[in-house]
């Protein structure tokens, strides 16, 4: 199977953060294409005083659009990194899935950080996986997969494991290579596709390297930390 990743720089813009990925989906022949958490968001450098329902409509609805559009065009499933969403009074961190201009199926982070929580966004509360002519494929966003309650659930039985993940900390501590994700491919006999974005902090290039990860070791991984795009071939 291909899977295609696009570790997406950050544009500064949402609405020019959601044409460049409708551009290179739309544009790509694969079995899956994946986008990082909240790709349409402008972050670090560039990151906006926006409120919960500013982001929902600035950059979480016009996604979502999107995702409909391309998904007639693109052949395969989109694995739509994450957006907000709000249902009620919860505004959750989701990735959605579409394919053939429908939505396949939703994710709602559940593992969410110490900032999310202070930006009054909901936990999710559902592990998901869904199937596909491929094998089962599971859904984490971030950091669910250090919460090991939410990878048994998700990546147990699992053949591919999606991880979109959002810019790097600049106070992280830094790390080689891709640990959690050889952990889990190797626990759960699972493919880890582990997709970045890059942004800017003080003027500085930011990212960790997006990954393929399978249970024998890294397949995959983006050669920096620079926008890179890449279509895998898979076993």
């Amino acid at each position: 199977m291909k899977v295609a990743v696009y570790q997406i720089a950050d544009a500064g813009d949402p609405d020019l953060n959601i044409a460049k990925a409708y551009d290179k989906i739309v544009s790509t022949d694969a079995d899956f294409f994946a986008l990082p958490e909240f790709f349409t968001m402008p972050g670090g450098d560039n990151r906006r005083p926006y409120t919960l329902l500013s982001s929902l409509e600035l950059t979480a609805v016009p996604a979502l659009e999107m995702f409909k559009k391309a998904s007639t065009i693109f052949p395969g499933y989109i694995i739509g990194g994450s957006i907000v969403e709000r249902e009620g009074d919860c505004y959750y961190n989701t990735c959605y899935i579409f394919k053939g201009g429908e939505q396949v199926t939703k994710y709602r982070k559940i593992n969410i950080t110490h900032e999310e929580v202070e930006l009054n966004l909901c936990r999710g509360n559902e592990p998901v996986k869904f199937e596909t002519p491929f094998g089962t494929v599971g859904l984490m966003i971030c950091a669910d997969c250090i919460s090991w309650d939410v990878v048994d659930a998700t990546c147990a039985g699992a053949k591919l494991v999606f991880l979109p993940v959002s810019l790097t900390d600049p106070n992280h501590p830094p790390f080689t290579g891709h640990p959690v994700s050889d952990i889990i491919a190797k626990k759960y006999g699972s493919t880890v596709i582990k997709i970045t974005r890059v942004g800017t902090f003080g003027g500085k290039i930011l990212s960790s390297r997006s990954a393929i990860t399978t249970p024998a070791g890294t397949l995959w991984e983006a050669p920096d930390a620079q926008e890179y795009f890449e279509i895998v071939e898979v076993p």
